[in-house]
């Protein structure tokens, strides 16, 4: 099938499930602007790599983890997004902490068999080998010399000295990436490049939030979303979570200068007053990001399923984080929601029982998705709101959902809670995604 018409028809099964409108009344650049924004039927230039700090890899902060330890040393495993050029710093949060905490030392090196690790190089802050982070602080590293490839997996150990109550950190409510800790009291052990004293695997990452690199780069995508983005279900050390996937499908095609940040937090929300609601953590955990130059936005699915918001309301949160990015001058990819199971509820009868097409969260997710491709002011549930004003749309609804039962994704791409995809499923999500918008 020609590229324009399949497009078409997945515009239409987006259409049709939403209930916007006939798509046999769109034709020419209305239909495809409404699928892709302005990204195709206006194409802008590629960004021209230039030198700049960009975030090679990222993990967003969700909250503060005990029990209480000491004197330990974790080693934690990342796999970057984009190679380096040469040079590397490493970025620390303790935005959730309530005390100060001090890292001794911190080494960088590539990641081995186990808790092994190779061409293994201290990091210093400020020419001193430790720094102290006050309660709600960030730190930064000197920058490193050093180069790796796009596919090499890091080890970034650092050793946390003294004792604390709890540590920030970002839950990986997946645990999809195995890292190491020595045990509580074990001190320094950030040269043991053989990993002996590593006897403990952890699933979460504390303190460091991001991995930056230097050079000529066309900037960083932030994956701004919730358990979906973070990888729930994309399969342990695997590294197929979209993002990861997306930073593939750049590679393969020849640009290792865009750099993926997943900032996504299982559990999330666009609207609250905790600090990791999507319109409280914008500006903190996207727009704050090195050489950051667009944001695929995909949150909301929790507020739905969740807290049963209603589409006006959701709309309204959405509203304020495309205001964010517009204001900080950022390209915004709003992405359309995928089935994500009933409000309040799973399903009437449990896993592997399948309901009809439902009211509901579904109902409310068709009118978000309606809006999402909307060019037009409208009236949803008997409230004005104006169209996204989105830079392009990405239609994660028509990669995923089943059009046997428009309530469910595709049983092939279901990972089997009804809410995530599997890797296959996610590998879907990149394929929806035009690599020409960055």
């Amino acid at each position: 099938m020609p590229e324009q018409a399949r497009d078409r028809r997945r515009y239409e099964v987006l259409a049709s499930s939403s209930g916007i409108c006939d798509p046999g009344h769109l034709s020419g650049k209305l239909w495809w602007r409404r699928l892709y924004g302005n990204a195709r039927a206006d194409p802008t230039p590629t960004p021209t790599p230039v030198q700049r700090w960009v975030t090679a890899w990222a993990d967003a902060p969700s909250d503060a983890f005990g029990p209480a330890s000491s004197e330990q040393t974790f080693r934690e495993i990342v796999k970057p997004t984009v190679g380096s050029r040469g040079t590397v710093r490493l970025h620390f949060s303790n935005f959730f902490g309530t005390m100060p905490v001090t890292i001794g030392a911190a080494h960088v090196g590539i990641k081995g068999t186990g808790a092994a690790v190779s061409h293994d190089v201290a990091v210093t802050f400020g020419g001193a080998a430790s720094v102290t982070i006050p309660a709600g602080g960030y730190a930064t590293s000197d920058q490193v010399a050093m180069t790796f490839a796009y596919g090499d997996v890091l080890a970034v150990t650092e050793y946390v000295k003294g004792s604390w109550t709890a540590l920030t950190e970002h839950n990986q409510a997946g645990s999809n990436v195995t890292s190491y800790a020595t045990a509580a009291n074990a001190g320094d052990k950030t040269a043991d490049a053989v990993g002996a004293s590593f006897t403990g695997t952890i699933f979460n990452t504390f303190l460091l939030d991001r991995v930056d690199v230097y050079g000529a780069y066309a900037g960083t995508i932030a994956t701004f979303g919730s358990s979906t983005t973070d990888g729930i279900a994309s399969g342990r050390d695997q590294h197929m979570t979209y993002p990861e996937q997306l930073a593939a499908a750049l590679h393969a095609a020849g640009r290792d200068d865009v750099a993926i940040a997943n900032v996504g937090i299982a559990g999330t929300q666009v609207l609250g007053t905790d600090p990791t609601a999507g319109v409280n953590r914008f500006a903190r955990d996207v727009t704050a990001l090195p050489g950051v130059t667009g944001v695929i936005d995909y949150l909301g699915a929790n507020d739905l399923r969740g807290a049963c918001v209603k589409a006006e309301t959701l709309i309204a949160g959405k509203q304020s984080i495309a205001a964010q990015a517009r204001a900080a001058g950022l390209k915004l990819y709003l992405a359309t929601t995928a089935p994500s199971t009933f409000c309040g509820a799973q399903n009437p009868s449990g896993f592997g029982s399948r309901f009809a097409e439902a009211p509901g969260e579904e109902a409310q997710r068709f009118l978000i998705n309606g809006w999402v491709v909307s060019t037009q002011p409208s009236t949803v549930n008997g409230t004005a709101v104006q169209p996204p004003g989105a830079d392009a749309i990405i239609d994660f609804n028509g990669a995923l959902v089943d059009p046997a039962n428009r309530s469910y994704m595709k049983p092939t791409y279901d990972s089997g809670d009804d809410i995530h995809p599997n890797p296959s499923g996610y590998a879907a999500m990149v394929a929806a995604i035009p690599l020409s918008l960055f």
